[in-house]
């Protein structure tokens, strides 16, 4: 009895279990397709893609009666090294002012941001930004053979093909000395020289040092030099301006009105004249800065005061918003100015203010003092007026967007053919219906060529030519606007 009653529980219970659960068990995958990826970056004007390039050349007085190769001076060195490598492309070249060979860079310290920027004979003394100014070491000098003005426009003409000066860069001479070109009395075999003799020898100087600049209108027939085409030169003058120990009562006039003279010559090509001088103890005396008063641990701050005038004038109507490869969505874009959203002005005609997309294309980010700082890829532009909205340094802009919107339209069956009447399909954990309208439906073996190219699939694998695919109709098209996770079971046909 206890036997038969065994068996019928056994019969009961096999007959109450569903019919699938004896099936060969399902097969499961689990796809995900994924929010659309949003990135936001901000980029300031003093940090652009391409840096500026600044060339400057130091002239140390290495005569017999001075040597500024001091601590405090290397100290003043390196903070201006430090100061320029945050923005600039920058070949900062330390010489002698007095030479001590025909060479014309013997023992000269070069520091660039770029070693291969340079070639030839520049290579060999190039140093890093942290031991430059230790490396400095110059033979004295004879006082008396200072020509400095000759000086620098020779150490630019010989050293431009080995790349240390550049067209188009911002050129910056700085002569530090205790007395004064000696070029007139040397010319005239005076004792010293009058102002006539001073302003007669100094007139071709100047000439040339333009020339050299371009962006002149003086005559250049005779200079013999070719242009840099510089977007800015400056010379600037360290030396005594008033009588003191420091200068042997020797007041600086040659240096000082070579300085003046390419502070206030005009750029035929729109650049401004300058307004950044800093030694309003000298009436009269841009860009010279004396050393009866000056203090040895700041000696540079006039050098740092006219370079950051190259970022300060610079103006902005274009502005990289991703790289030519970079998928966006342009209707996602937000751009806030110094807190400010902008608006989007794409597509109308004589846009005011705001900004609008203009896509892949190589345009400069800069429009003034020139035009520069190219750049490739995905760009907008900027209309209004300076600050509002187009950018003026030290401006900002904040650029967000998200990846382009796309909408899902097959699931790739990555376990092979399945039994059709065993297919399941869950979205985001709810039951999707088998529907040709709106629902899931079986499509088979396809092509993937032979897909709506509009659609994405999910688990596709990358690059296979064809595949087993389900098509999701009506509202299960969903898109990337939010997170999506697919389940789907079945049995394969082979089971």
């Amino acid at each position: 009895m206890k036997n038969s009653l065994l068996i019928m529980a056994a019969l009961l219970l096999f007959s109450s279990c569903a019919k699938e659960e004896f099936a060969a068990n399902k097969g499961k995958q689990s796809s995900d397709f994924s929010k659309a990826g949003s990135t936001t970056t901000e980029l300031y004007t003093q940090s652009t893609r391409i840096s500026p390039k600044v060339d400057i050349l130091m002239l140390w007085d290495n005569s017999s009666s001075f040597n500024f190769v001091t601590a405090e001076t290397k100290a003043s060195m390196t903070s201006l090294i430090t100061s320029v490598s945050e923005n600039f492309d920058y070949h900062i070249l330390s010489l002698p002012l007095v030479p001590a060979s025909t060479t014309s860079l013997y023992e000269g310290v070069l520091v660039a941001r770029d070693s291969s920027s340079v070639s030839g004979n520049a290579v060999s003394i190039l140093k890093s930004k942290d031991v430059a100014a230790s490396s400095l070491a110059f033979t004295q000098g004879v006082g008396s053979a200072e020509k400095g003005v000759d000086r620098a426009t020779d150490v630019i003409v010989a050293n431009r093909a080995n790349g240390i000066f550049r067209q188009e860069a911002y050129t910056i001479i700085v002569i530090m000395s205790n007395e004064d070109d000696k070029g007139c009395e040397l010319a005239t075999g005076y004792a010293t020289c009058a102002a006539y003799d001073k302003a007669n020898y100094s007139a071709p100087k100047k000439t040339k040092l333009l020339c050299l600049r371009g962006n002149t209108s003086v005559d250049c027939s005779a200079a013999g030099v070719s242009t840099l085409n510089a977007t800015m030169m400056r010379f600037i003058n360290i030396s005594p301006l008033t009588s003191c120990a420091s200068g042997f009562n020797k007041m600086n006039t040659i240096y000082r009105d070579v300085a003046k003279t390419l502070y206030e010559a005009p750029y035929t090509n729109g650049w401004p004249t300058s307004n950044d001088h800093l030694s309003p103890d000298v009436t009269g005396a841009p860009d010279s800065y004396n050393l009866c008063s000056i203090s040895f641990s700041h000696i540079f701050d006039g050098v740092n005061a006219a370079i950051k005038q190259t970022l300060i004038k610079h103006k902005y109507d274009y502005w990289p918003v991703a790289g030519a490869s970079t998928a966006l969505d342009p209707d996602s874009l937000r751009v806030v100015r110094n807190g400010t959203v902008l608006q989007n002005r794409t597509g109308e005609s004589n846009p005011q203010d705001g900004y609008q997309y203009v896509g892949n294309t190589t345009h400069n980010t800069r429009y003034y003092p020139t035009a520069g700082e190219p750049f490739t890829g995905k760009m907008i532009q900027l209309f209004g007026v300076e600050g509002h909205d187009k950018l003026v340094y030290p401006d900002s802009l904040v650029i967000s967007y998200s990846e382009p919107k796309s909408k899902l339209g097959y699931i790739y069956l990555s376990n092979g053919t399945p039994k059709v009447d065993t297919i399941e399909v869950y979205l985001n954990n709810v039951k999707i219906p088998a529907s040709s309208t709106n629902g899931w439906d079986y499509i088979g073996l396809q092509y993937t060529s032979a897909l709506d190219s509009t659609l994405k699939v999910v688990n596709m694998p990358a690059g296979s030519p064809s595949g087993i695919f389900i098509r999701l109709n009506g509202n299960y098209k969903v898109d990337n606007s939010m997170a999506n996770n697919f389940v789907v079971y079945y049995t394969s046909a082979g089971n």
